[in-house]
């Protein structure tokens, strides 16, 4: 019999056993694909069987983006799971099989920790993923190591009275999206994550022990929050805001420091700051000054309608400039 890619459920028993079985992260488990589905796209785990049994497992959105349906293979992480062997063959027929389903095209992405697969018929685009290690290093190494310009500002935060501390409910978690949001328009950008989403990473995963959601105050404002989530040894910075008010209190910096020193705490080896584009120089530089090492991020991209692509990509990349953001602000807005 030959092998066939069925779409299952991504509470399909037969999938969590098959996962259970091999080693993950939480980006190719259930529960982040639980989180994912409060973005109103359909998400579910695409996999190679044969003879009756999985051989491999891979985790995917179906995104709906105007006219636009991409198939987003890893929803920031998560590559295939199984015989890794059989991933160009699982992508040929995961081809025809979204052919089939309206999908306009397939991305995989690729970090650090996956194996790159053999893809011939993918194009590659190369980001930036940046990581602080922290294995066999007690927290004043790990501080010490720090940029002088680092400690500095993270002492003064404190003295000046920045508070960091974990969200607690709704209203914690409604000021963290707030800022968001802000910091989105403040770089000329859109929201990715809604607020829906917010709140099942609270309840799914930082009210299971998996993650923290983290706010830095001063005199009772919010001014910095950021999410982190925990897997194994790795806790991985997921996302970052701030109000833009009170810079000179260097609330950013403290909400940070004080998310490595609850990782260490956990025994964490690696601290992600995960990914950055490659023309986003601002944001790899921020990263840069918290001793991070950069590594190739990527993503495999095989276009299947050609010339949807092609105008969905113009529209992508007019949408990434500072005119686009403001007018998918302004559409959002009428």
């Amino acid at each position: 019999m030959s092998a066939v890619v069925r779409k299952r459920d991504i509470d399909d028993p037969q999938v969590g056993e098959f996962l259970a079985a091999h080693p993950t992260y939480l980006f190719q488990e259930p529960v982040w694909c639980r989180v994912l589905a409060a973005l109103w796209h359909e998400v579910s785990y695409y996999c190679l069987e044969e003879d009756g049994r999985i051989v491999l497992v891979q985790p995917a959105v179906a995104m709906r983006l105007v006219f636009f349906r991409l198939l987003y293979c890893g929803l920031p992480y998560g590559g295939p799971v199984g015989d890794l062997a059989r991933c160009g063959e699982f992508m040929d027929k995961l081809s025809k099989v979204a052919r089939g389903e309206g999908i306009h095209e397939i991305r995989l992405s690729k970090n650090v920790y996956d194996p790159a697969p053999v893809l011939p018929r993918f194009a590659v685009q190369e980001h930036v993923q940046q990581v602080l290690r922290l294995g066999g290093r007690t927290e004043d190494e790990v501080w010490s190591a720090l940029k002088k310009r680092v400690r500095r500002d993270v002492r003064l935060a404190e003295r000046r009275g920045v508070i960091v501390e974990s969200v607690a409910g709704r209203q914690g978690r409604d000021e963290l999206f707030q800022m968001y949001a802000q910091t989105m328009t403040r770089n000329e950008t859109f929201v990715v994550w809604n607020r829906e989403m917010i709140e099942a990473m609270g309840n799914l995963l930082v009210g299971a022990g998996r993650g923290e959601m983290l706010l830095a105050r001063h005199e009772g404002r919010a001014l910095a929050g950021m999410v982190t989530f925990y897997s194994g040894k790795r806790c991985f910075y997921f996302l970052g805001a701030s109000s833009g008010e009170e810079r000179s209190l260097c609330p950013n910096d403290a909400v940070i420091w004080e998310a490595i020193r609850r990782a260490l705490a956990r025994g964490c080896e690696d601290f992600d700051f995960m990914i950055a584009s490659r023309d986003d120089a601002a944001l790899i530089e921020f990263k840069d000054k918290w001793n991070t090492t950069r590594h190739p991020y990527l993503f495999y991209e095989r276009p299947l309608a050609r010339a949807v692509c092609l105008l969905w990509n113009a529209g992508f990349r007019l949408a990434r400039t500072r005119l686009g953001g403001r007018l998918i602000r302004w559409f959002h807005r009428t």
